[in-house]
């Protein structure tokens, strides 16, 4: 199967609302005026996207024959793709989080060997004081992994009881578990960044896959029409502050711009920068944070205006963040992908799906 066009692109449009939304985030000082920091907040369920996105990825391949995945080669060629660049930009973030001078920009304290484990065990969703001790963006490639542990069970299920009892499934488990998370405040009970919680929208984006292969007339005003529906509706759970169920109305809004990106605005968005920077988001998200965090001091010292922090100090933060992440991407990731695909191939070869 080759590479499907748009995807990336739509991979760096999450990234890119992610960056977005943390600048607000960690630049106190930059006071948004109106419902600016409302809207600012939403751009964080890019992640949301990029976890539809996965689903879909996977299982795609799949998607024209009787699907079965071979476990452990399986988890390899992942660990392959995603730790090499996970560990060269956790081992920085832990150095600039545990060092004095820098400590305090990036975390309420010293980090120590604790959370350093913590992270590298991929188990920091599921103990909340480590979430933000490091890297707090680290907590979807936590989750990624765990969703990787899981595909082989996921794919059972698909050939014993069908795609559509599993996601049906997967809902009903977000919602219980988001209804648990009153009961025990501060625990990983109820948590949205863990897994029972966003299984719904990796299946979603595997429900994605088998339309794209099987129903690709889909038309595109039906497809905007139900992101515009479902953004309208999950922006509503949102400003209403309604956790339970949260992550499966998300899906829907997410899966709706995964199928609107396998058609002709994918192809268009296929010849813009932004699919050469899709290529690199995987970089770009581990390495934002810092960066943002480490510049706030320097964008602060700019005129006192938010949109002179926002224009001048975000596309020069943007250009810093572009430039580490691709560093990172050269020497790191790429390296680590082709690896990857020889461990599919037994030689070079091409990944049959892209990201």
């Amino acid at each position: 199967m080759t590479r499907v066009r748009g995807i990336d692109a739509l991979r760096g449009i999450g990234a890119l609302a992610v960056f977005g939304c943390h600048i607000n985030q960690y630049w106190a000082f930059l006071h948004l005026p109106g419902k600016l920091p409302q809207l600012s907040a939403l751009a964080a369920h890019g992640v949301d996207l990029f976890i539809v996105i996965s689903g879909f990825c996977l299982a795609l391949p799949m998607t024209r024959h009787r699907p079965a995945v071979d476990a452990i080669p399986f988890w390899k060629r992942r660990a392959l793709r995603i730790l090499p660049a996970y560990y060269v930009a956790l081992l920085a973030a832990f150095a600039l989080a545990a060092l004095p001078p820098t400590w305090p920009l990036l975390a309420q304290s010293p980090a120590g060997g604790g959370d350093l484990a913590a992270y590298a065990l991929f188990v920091q969703a599921w103990i909340p004081s480590t979430t933000g001790a490091i890297n707090g963006s680290l907590w979807s490639v936590s989750l990624e992994v765990h969703l990787y542990l899981l595909f082989p069970l996921l794919v059972a299920w698909w050939r014993r009881w069908g795609l559509w009892s599993l996601l049906a499934a997967s809902f009903l488990l977000s919602v219980a578990w988001s209804a648990l998370g009153p009961l025990a405040p501060g625990t990983a009970l109820g948590y949205s960044f863990t897994l029972p919680d966003r299984l719904s929208q990796f299946v979603a984006g595997m429900c994605c896959a088998w339309v794209f292969t099987h129903r690709r007339t889909l038309q595109r005003r039906w497809l905007v029409a139900l992101l515009a529906v479902g953004l309208v509706m999950a922006a509503a759970v949102d400003t209403a502050h309604i956790h339970l169920g949260a992550s499966v109305v998300w899906a829907i809004p997410c899966a709706a711009a995964v199928l609107l990106f396998t058609g002709p605005v994918g192809d268009w968005f296929a010849h813009t920068p932004m699919d050469g920077f899709g290529l690199r988001s995987y970089s770009f998200y581990l390495v934002h944070q810092p960066v943002i965090q480490l510049a706030a001091p320097l964008v602060a010292l700019l005129p006192s205006a938010w949109p002179v922090y926002w224009l001048v100090g975000g596309a020069v933060v943007l250009l810093v963040t572009t430039l580490v992440a691709r560093v990172l991407y050269r020497w790191v990731e790429l390296p680590s992908h082709r690896l990857s695909r020889k461990a599919r191939t037994g030689r070079a070869g091409v990944e049959p799906v892209g990201g």
